[in-house]
C-alpha cells in the first residue's frame, strides 16, 4: 500500500466501512426481510389509525386468500365454524318441526270443522290438496319461489320453489323479470341507476335482492315483513361469497355453480303462521280425541318402562345369582339391556340366563371379559374338565379342599394325586370317598402274563433271546403286582421247570427244579417272589428217551389273590 492509500484509509476509513456496510444491508435479501418485519406491526398499525386506506388495500388481497384457503382445506375451517354451524342448525330445524306441527293442528282442527268444510269444498274445486289449501289461508306470509339471475346476461343461474307451486316455465320467468328490470332503468332513471325492488301480483309480493353480480328475485305468498329482505340478503351474500367468480363469468353451464340450488333453499324456509286462526273458545273434539290418544299412550309406554324396569332387576338378581358371573353393570335403553363385566369361561353364556327368565337374548347385548372364578361351583367344574373325570366320579369344593367321591381306575387316581395341585384355589386333596373299580382289569391283565413259558437249550442255558423275554417279562409282572397291591390285592407266582426225557427222570426233576430256581432268580432282581414247584409227572415213563426242545422251559402260574387285611 502506498503513501496515497494509507491517507485515503487514513481519512475515509471509517465512511467506507458504513457505505459497505448500507450496501450490504441494502443487497442481501435475508437483512431487507429481516428489517421489514421489524417495523412491520407498527406500520401497520399506524397506517390502520391513519386513514382507511389499508383496510381497503387489504380487502381485495386478504378476500382472495380466505377464498383459496376455503377452496383448500374447507374441513379445517369447517371445524373452526362448528361451534357456530352447530346451534344455528338446531335452531332452523327446530323451527321446521315447530311450523310441521302447526300445520297437523290446523289441519286436524279445520278438518270437521265448519270452516274446514268450506275449506274442503273450495280446495276441491281449486284442484289442491286440503293441507296446502289450509296453509295458504293460515299463512302470513312464505316464500314459494327463488330465482338466481346473472347480472351481466340476464341467464337464470337456477331456481327453486315448493312442490305445491306451480311453474311453468322457469327461464321464460326470468327473461321476463330482466326485461322489466331494463325497462325500469330506461323509462324511469335517466341514469340507468335505478333497479326494481319490489311488485306486487295479486296474493303475491315480488322481491328483488341486488347483488355485485347476481339477482335474487323471491315470490313470497302474503305480506312479508321488512326484515325478511335481510335475511334474502345474507343468502344473496353467501351466494356471491361461494360462488362470486363463477356467476360473474357464467354462460349458463350449470356445472360451474355447483350445489347452488342448496343455497337458493334457504329462502323457501321463511315463512309465518296466522296466530288468529288459534283463537278458540275452546279445543275441538278432535284436539280432545288427540289429547286422549296421547294420554293412553303415556300410559301404555310408561306400563312397559315399569315392565322393563323390573325385567333389568330380575335379570340382574339372575346374573348376580350364577356362579362364574360378576356384573358392573346393566344399562337399559328401552326394551333392550347392555350387560357388562366379568365372566368365566366355564359359566353360563349371559343370553342363556337371560332366556331362563324369558327375556329374549336379541334383547340382550353382552360386553364381559374374561377371569378365573375362585367360586366352588366353578372350581368344581374346572377340575373335571382340567382333570377328565370319569362318569362315575363327583367332585366337590370346600373351600381349598378338592373333595372326589365315587368309583375310577387306578391309573386316574394317580393322575388325579399329581395334578390336583395345579388347579388355581385348590390346595389339599380329599379321595377318602374315591374307590376302585379295576379289580376285572387287574384280574384280565393276571391272565395275560399267565402261563408263559421261556425255553432253555441245554442244561440251564436259555435258548436265544428268552432271557430277555424273561427280563421283560419279570419289569411287566412287577408293575402289576405294585398296581394289584395299591387296589388291595396280591398276585402270587408259581415257577414251575419242566425237562425232556433223556436222562433219569431224578437227574431230569433236579434239573427242573434248577431251571426254576434261575428264572426265579431273574424275577426277585425285579422284586418278585417266585415260589418253586417241582416238574410234574410228565406220563412218558414207558416210551423210549428222546430230545424235544418244547419240554426244556419253565412257567410262570400267576394267581390274584386279595391281601390278608384287605376286606
Amino acid at each position: 500500500m502506498n503513501d496515497l492509500d494509507q491517507l485515503k484509509e487514513l481519512l475515509f476509513g471509517a465512511e467506507k466501512q458504513a457505505l459497505d456496510s448500507i450496501s450490504e444491508r441494502v443487497e442481501r435479501r435475508e437483512i431487507r426481510t429481516a428489517d421489514v418485519a421489524d417495523i412491520l406491526p407498527e406500520a401497520i398499525h399506524q397506517s390502520h389509525q391513519k386513514d382507511g386506506e389499508l383496510v381497503e388495500s387489504l380487502t381485495q388481497p386478504v378476500g382472495e386468500c380466505l377464498q383459496q384457503a376455503l377452496r383448500d382445506e374447507p374441513e379445517t375451517y369447517a371445524d373452526a365454524l362448528y361451534p357456530v354451524m352447530g346451534p344455528a342448525i338446531r335452531k332452523s330445524i327446530m323451527h321446521a318441526l315447530r311450523n310441521f306441527s302447526q300445520q297437523i293442528n290446523e289441519a286436524v282442527e279445520h278438518s270437521v270443522s265448519p270452516t274446514g268444510l268450506k275449506w274442503r269444498w273450495q280446495a276441491s274445486r281449486a284442484g289442491i290438496p286440503f293441507g296446502e289449501y289450509v296453509l295458504q289461508k293460515t299463512m302470513r306470509y312464505r316464500v314459494e319461489q327463488a330465482y338466481l339471475i346473472s347480472r351481466e346476461n340476464g341467464l337464470l343461474v337456477d331456481h327453486v320453489h315448493h312442490e305445491s307451486s306451480k311453474i311453468k316455465d322457469s327461464d321464460a320467468v326470468s327473461a321476463m323479470f330482466t326485461a322489466i328490470q331494463d325497462f325500469v332503468k330506461e323509462s324511469f332513471s335517466p341514469d340507468r341507476t335505478g333497479r326494481l325492488e319490489s311488485a306486487d301480483m295479486g296474493e303475491f309480493t315480488l322481491w328483488a335482492v341486488h347483488g355485485p353480480h347476481a339477482l335474487l328475485v323471491c315470490v313470497i305468498r302474503g305480506v312479508p315483513p321488512k326484515s325478511l329482505r335481510a335475511d334474502l340478503s345474507a343468502i344473496l351474500e353467501r351466494i356471491h361469497f361461494r360462488y362470486g367468480d363463477a356467476i360473474r363469468e357464467y354462460k349458463g353451464d350449470t356445472s360451474t355453480v355447483p350445489d347452488v340450488e342448496d343455497e337458493l333453499e334457504r329462502c323457501l324456509r321463511f315463512e309465518a303462521r296466522d296466530e288468529s286462526t288459534k283463537k278458540r273458545e275452546g279445543p275441538p273434539g278432535p284436539v280432545l280425541v288427540l289429547l286422549l290418544l296421547l294420554a293412553l299412550a303415556a300410559v301404555f309406554f310408561g306400563v312397559r318402562s315399569w315392565m322393563y324396569s323390573q325385567q333389568q332387576e330380575e335379570l340382574e338378581a339372575a346374573l348376580n345369582a350364577t356362579p362364574g358371573l360378576y356384573v358392573t353393570s346393566i344399562d337399559r335403553d328401552g326394551g333392550h339391556f347392555t350387560v357388562r363385566g366379568l365372566r368365566d369361561p366355564l359359566a353360563m353364556n349371559v343370553a342363556d340366563v337371560a332366556e331362563s327368565i324369558d327375556i329374549p337374548s336379541d334383547r340382550v347385548s353382552v360386553s364381559m371379559q374374561p377371569f378365573q372364578s375362585l367360586q366352588p361351583e366353578i372350581l368344581a367344574e374346572r377340575a373335571a374338565r382340567m382333570l377328565g373325570k370319569p362318569e362315575s366320579v363327583d367332585f366337590r369344593v370346600s373351600g381349598t379342599t378338592l373333595h372326589a367321591s365315587g368309583q375310577a381306575p387306578w391309573a386316574w387316581r394317580q393322575q388325579l394325586r399329581s395334578r390336583f395341585n395345579s388347579l388355581v384355589g385348590i390346595d389339599r386333596l380329599d379321595v377318602s370317598g374315591l374307590q376302585g373299580n379295576d379289580r376285572q382289569q387287574i384280574a384280565d391283565r393276571v391272565a395275560g402274563l399267565n402261563q408263559r413259558q421261556f425255553f432253555f437249550g441245554s442244561g440251564v442255558e436259555f435258548l436265544d433271546g428268552d432271557q430277555a423275554r424273561l427280563r421283560e417279562f419279570a419289569t411287566e409282572l412287577a408293575g402289576l403286582v405294585d398296581e394289584a397291591r395299591e387296589f388291595g390285592y396280591l398276585v402270587s407266582v408259581t415257577a414251575k421247570g419242566s425237562a425232556d426225557s433223556v436222562g433219569s427222570a431224578a437227574a431230569n426233576a433236579a434239573l427242573a427244579d434248577r431251571r426254576a430256581t434261575v428264572a426265579a432268580q431273574i424275577l426277585a432282581a425285579s422284586g418278585i417272589n417266585a415260589r418253586i414247584l417241582s416238574q410234574p409227572e410228565l406220563g412218558f415213563a414207558d416210551e423210549p428217551p428222546r430230545e424235544d426242545v418244547s419240554l426244556r422251559f419253565v412257567q410262570f402260574d400267576l394267581q390274584l389273590e386279595p391281601l390278608p387285611d384287605s376286606p
